[in-house]
């Protein structure tokens, strides 16, 4: 049977995200995009062109969620894709000029709220919550 300490470290974990997302979220919807959308212009800003499958990977969305969001993207003129040209199954996703201004001016709104969600810890407790959570991520 689940235990009382399980469910509410559970409880409280699930609650925790949702709190913070929204918290961190709101910057983001002023421009329109979805958290998806930003999370996907950010990886490309602060790593450089991705392969689809590791923006798939790296994600914090569902694995066919991306391809949409990578089409919309590419709607609104934020990001370009390309075929490899060495072996045509593999497809590189890069930021437009466009994307690039749009992700750059988002950028110290969005490291601002962070720095203000996470002032409730101190540095200590951070980098322990950071091992806490990437233990209980690996295991099971």
């Amino acid at each position: 049977p689940l235990s009382i300490s399980n469910l509410k470290l559970f409880v409280i974990l699930n609650k925790c995200t949702l709190s913070v997302g929204k918290k961190s979220e709101k910057n983001i919807r002023k421009t329109g995009l979805t958290v998806p959308q930003f999370s996907v212009l950010e990886m490309l800003y602060h790593k450089g062109d991705l392969k689809v499958g590791d923006i798939i990977e790296k994600s914090i969305s569902s694995v066919g969620n991306i391809s949409l969001i990578i089409d919309n993207l590419q709607k609104l003129e934020f990001v370009e894709k390309r075929k490899c040209k060495s072996d045509g199954r593999i497809t590189y996703v890069s930021l437009t000029e466009k994307g690039r201004n749009l992700i750059a001016s988002m950028w110290p709104g969005h490291e601002a709220d962070l720095d203000n969600i996470m002032s409730v810890l101190n540095s200590e407790e951070k980098d322990t919550l950071i091992t806490l959570l990437k233990k209980l991520g690996k295991g099971g």
